[in-house]
């Protein structure tokens, strides 16, 4: 009895373990940092990853990768979760968190080793995270969304480490003008995306990718019954409920022996339905909308018959997530049962029409109701692979732009913002005292992390280059940094997101 309490009261006592946890801890996360380091910047390399289902997937996008891993490390699972976050709130800079917080875990995993308590390291590092702040405040050029230019510059910079970074001068005009059709330039301060709806379809090129003001459905007009494909001056329902016979709710069979009971139970469905068709053709509708149905059909081919006699455009299969951004454009309402069936829940636009282009056809509803309220953007691709990308790409340069919204202010890329804060950093930590200069001067040099990464994934010398940086930035040339396409230093322009960094810089270090 005596010898446990003697080996229990030991290994309380033993103070390596709590040290080999966090060691461990720091280790997980780090690898999950230098997995998608090499993927940074415009010359980075994309990642060709295989998914559990067999589907493969090529990206560059660092939250994309990360949410492909298999993590099962709880503190490299954080990680992910950081870069789902920045994903959300500002939609790039993915791959940029991870690698700035990889570097941060390895300047605290330095101060642990020298005996500084975890504690002390986090709040230092929060502090100069806040001080970092400041800095990233004083640097930035405030911009006004009337200037389309800046809007195109912080678009263009988010596509050009895509992998379709040959089409931004297509897509980033494409974002830009998205967005502004979506909100009041001088009122905003937020953007909805859902406003925003990208569709994809197969064929073609990136070069035939499309904004267009109103609605477009990747479903097919129904032709087999001979119905019309456009529609102008179109009133369009959108119904939930089912234009077939009706079915019991419990599974049963109805056996009939005489065959006029028979003839009769068939007239009885065709003037069902034929009944549906004349109130939905009375209150006007000339386009019909029809939500796909798990039950059963939504519709069948005699009520199909009916409606294409009636001279009404049928699109069925309309997805449920579909029904609210429909609705929205078109100022229709969705129609649960036939009884409720309305005039006024109909919607308006001027014209509706199918239409080929590259091989493939599509439904595009222009001149709706409420113009100004959505827009969608049609993005064509050769295969789904680069069809994915395109669509991740212009999600990131949607998101910027929105970003930009919300805080109106650029700051330079390239690297210049990590050495500019990482000097003053360093200056400031000059007139601290004790192991707070340490932690600091720590925060400082694990900021330098992404002009070395952007250096090293260019074929460059990462030492020069930094410290060429380093030098450029003591003469007071704020704005430059590493133009890996020129292969050189430069003024990099104002191109950078600064509510990107100032979200990185606000993330809280548990050690």
């Amino acid at each position: 009895m005596t010898e446990n309490k003697v080996s229990s009261y030991r290994s309380f006592k033993d103070k390596e373990k709590p040290v080999e946890v966090r060691l461990s801890n720091i280790i997980a996360a780090k690898a999950v940092g230098d997995a998608v380091r090499t993927s940074l910047g415009p010359k980075g390399m994309d990642k060709m990853i295989q998914t559990g289902s067999g589907e493969v997937v090529i990206t560059n996008d660092g939250a994309t990768i990360l949410k492909h891993m298999s993590v099962l490390h709880p503190a490299a699972k954080m990680l992910v979760d950081l870069s789902a976050a920045q994903d959300v709130e500002a939609g790039d800079g993915t791959t940029s968190v991870v690698v700035i917080a990889g570097a941060l875990l390895g300047a605290a995993e330095k101060m642990l080793v020298k005996g500084i308590h975890p504690t002390t390291i986090a709040e230092a590092f929060q502090r100069a995270a806040n001080k970092s702040t400041e800095f990233l405040t004083e640097m930035s050029t405030q911009i006004d969304l009337s200037d389309k230019n800046s809007l195109l510059r912080a678009a263009s910079t988010s596509l050009n480490s895509k992998i379709v970074s040959q089409y931004s001068g297509l897509l980033a005009p494409i974002a830009v003008d998205a967005v502004l059709r979506v909100i009041d330039p001088a009122t905003a301060t937020n953007v909805d995306l859902k406003d925003i709806r990208i569709v994809k379809k197969v064929g073609g090129t990136i070069d035939d990718t499309e904004l267009i003001d109103g609605l477009v459905l990747t479903q097919n007009v129904v032709k087999n019954s001979g119905g019309p494909t456009r529609i102008e001056k179109a009133k369009i329902g959108l119904i939930q409920f089912q234009l077939s016979p009706p079915k019991p709710d419990m599974e049963n069979q109805i056996i009939v022996n005489d065959y006029r009971l028979m003839d009769k139970i068939l007239k009885e469905e065709r003037q069902y339905l034929l009944n549906m068709c004349k109130k939905i053709k009375k209150t006007g509708c000339n386009v019909l909308l029809i939500q796909k149905s798990i039950l059963r059909d939504a519709v069948n081919d005699l009520s199909l018959h009916f409606l294409s006699k009636l001279k009404i455009l049928v699109v069925k299969d309309i997805e449920r997530d579909e029904i609210e951004f429909i609705c929205k454009s078109t100022g229709c309402k969705p129609i649960a049962d036939i009884e409720s069936f309305a005039e006024d829940k109909l919607g308006y636009a001027e014209l509706i029409d199918e239409v080929q282009t590259s091989g493939a056809r599509v439904v595009k509803i222009t001149g709706v109701k409420h113009i100004g309220k959505t827009v969608s953007i049609l993005c064509r691709g050769a295969n789904s692979l680069v069809l994915e990308e395109a669509e991740r790409s212009l999600h990131d340069a949607l998101c910027v732009v929105r970003c930009l919204v919300k805080k109106k202010a650029l700051i330079a890329g390239g690297g210049a913002p990590e050495i500019e804060v990482s000097q003053r950093l360093s200056e400031y930590a000059k007139t601290l005292k004790g192991m707070e200069a340490h932690c600091f001067e720590a925060f400082a040099n694990a900021l330098e992390v992404i002009p070395i990464t952007l250096a090293e994934n260019a074929g460059l010398n990462p030492i020069n280059i930094v410290t060429e940086l380093r030098n450029k930035h003591a003469l007071g040339e704020k704005t430059a940094g590493i133009n890996v396409k020129k292969v050189a230093l430069g003024f990099i322009l104002v191109v950078y997101l600064f509510i990107f960094l100032k979200e990185v810089f606000n993330i809280h270090f548990y050690i």
